[in-house]
This record gives C-alpha cells, sequence and structure tokens, in this order.
C-alpha cells in the first residue's frame, strides 16, 4: 500500500505499514504460523554459527520471530516501527522492545553479534537500512533475512486454488514490497550472500486459515484504506472457503525464504 508524503519541497512515495493499528495486530498474532525456529537455524547453518551474545530484531511484529531468536542469544532487542505491534507482543525473558524503525537503531555501534529480520524485510527502505545494520554489527558479524509465502494452495483442492488467485487476490491484492537489493548490502560492507528456499504444510481448519488470510498484508491494506472493514472481509473470505472447501481440516503449502551475509569491514 503506498502512500504520499511531503519532504521539504517535494513528495516522497512510501510503502505504508498495513499493521499499525491494534486490530491488524491482534489479526497477525492470531493469524500466523510459527515457522520462525526452523527458518532461523536454516539461516544459523549457514552462517556457521551455534548461538549469539547479543542479537537484534528489526520488524519483530508481535514477537514471533523474537521468540525464535530467544533460543540462539543470550540477550535480544527487538524492534518495530508499529507501537500497535509490541503492545501484542509476548514478553521473553532477555528482550527488550523498542519502537524504532530499522533505519535509525538505538544501540552503540559494534554492538551485536547478530541481526536478524523475519517476514519484514521487504517493507525496509534498503539504501538507508543497510548501513545502519553495518554500523550496529560487530566485524564478521551476520545478517540473516527470512520470510515465509502461502503459495496459495491447499494440498488437494484445486477449487480453493482457484478461488485464491482469480477472487480474493484480484479483489484484494497484495501492497508492493521492495525485492532483496544485493548491490546496497555490498556497498554497505556486507561480503557475498547466501540462500535458500524451502517448503512446508501446515494443518489448518477452514476457521485458522481464515485467520491466516485476515493476517496477510493484502487484507490489513483493504481495512485501513476504508474499502471494507475487517468484521466484512472476514465474512467474504468465510464464505469464499465454505464455497471451495469440503471439511475443516485442509493441509496450506507455504514456503519458507533465507539469505544470509556477514559483514566485512
Amino acid at each position: 500500500m503506498r502512500e504520499e508524503r511531503p519532504v521539504g519541497g517535494s513528495v516522497e512515495r512510501v510503502v505504508a505499514n498495513p499493521f499499525d493499528s491494534d486490530g491488524a495486530a491482534r489479526r497477525y498474532a492470531r493469524g500466523r504460523p510459527y515457522y520462525h525456529r526452523t527458518a532461523l537455524r536454516l539461516a544459523m547453518r549457514q552462517l556457521g554459527i551455534e548461538r549469539a551474545g547479543t542479537a537484534v530484531d528489526i520488524g519483530c511484529g508481535t514477537g514471533l520471530s523474537t521468540r525464535a531468536l530467544c533460543d540462539v542469544a543470550d540477550r535480544v532487542v527487538a524492534l518495530d516501527v508499529a507501537p500497535a505491534m509490541l503492545r501484542a507482543a509476548q514478553r521473553y525473558p532477555g528482550v527488550q522492545y523498542v519502537v524504532s524503525g530499522a533505519e535509525r537503531i538505538p544501540v552503540r555501534d559494534a554492538c551485536a553479534d547478530l541481526v536478524t529480520a523475519g517476514a519484514a524485510f521487504h517493507w525496509f527502505d534498503q539504501a538507508r537500512v543497510l548501513p545502519e545494520l553495518a554500523r550496529v554489527l560487530n566485524d564478521g558479524a551476520a545478517l540473516a533475512v527470512y520470510s515465509d509465502f502461502f503459495t496459495g494452495r491447499v494440498a488437494g483442492r484445486p477449487a480453493f486454488n482457484r478461488w485464491f488467485q482469480d477472487s480474493y487476490l484480484a479483489r484484494h491484492p497484495a501492497p508492493a514490497r521492495h525485492r532483496l537489493d544485493t548491490a546496497a548490502a555490498a556497498e554497505a560492507g556486507f561480503g557475498d550472500s547466501l540462500g535458500a528456499e524451502d517448503g512446508f504444510r501446515v494443518r489448518m481448519s477452514r476457521s485458522e486459515l481464515a485467520d491466516y488470510l485476515l493476517s496477510q498484508s493484502n487484507a490489513a491494506a483493504a481495512v485501513r484504506s476504508g474499502a471494507i472493514t475487517a468484521h466484512d472481509l472476514r465474512c467474504e473470505i468465510t464464505d469464499g472457503l465454505r464455497s471451495c472447501l469440503d471439511g475443516e481440516e485442509i493441509d496450506a503449502l507455504f514456503g519458507v525464504r533465507v539469505w544470509t551475509a556477514v559483514l566485512r569491514r
């Protein structure tokens, strides 16, 4: 979802945060599957590290990525630009939540052994964010970026696949996202990147699938724009799922992408 804001004498086009409301944060916390531990461990295997002293979790949202990071770091600074997301986040020992954007992280230089971004990096202005990540990382420390994605398919249910692509997404398209800027990463001092992709299934009820779809950025953007209320959108999704899914339990097909790089000053 793009918005315009005045900057000096010009207008800057920015990607607006569709999750900056208490309702969107609650829907996110309720609907998102917890894949973060698997993705983070894949990233750390790529990096050849087992544990970090201090880690920074940027775009932590409601704390799902932070929960995974607690398993592999002694101390975590978790930040998100949306206060509503942090209000919905679970609290964990050794974690400090901070309302902050990734462009200016409120920690000292070279204090972190690991920076992670789970399902958030595609929202950032990477030309501004990557030098800031390099500032807070120790020399030889690492950046791990990962995200899940819904393939739009349910195993053995072609009617759902058609409804999702041809009907639902046609009415509620996904907001624009930034692609990974490898040139900006190299300029900031990060070495060659490693990438990996894998798939996984999530067993869900129809109600849980509705919760997930309502938690996605296209749904949050539609509600934020005023085009539809959250209640009406949930009714639309529920009716659509009833039309193409018989029974209660389904296997939703997801993927996960991981990208890692090491800082070399």
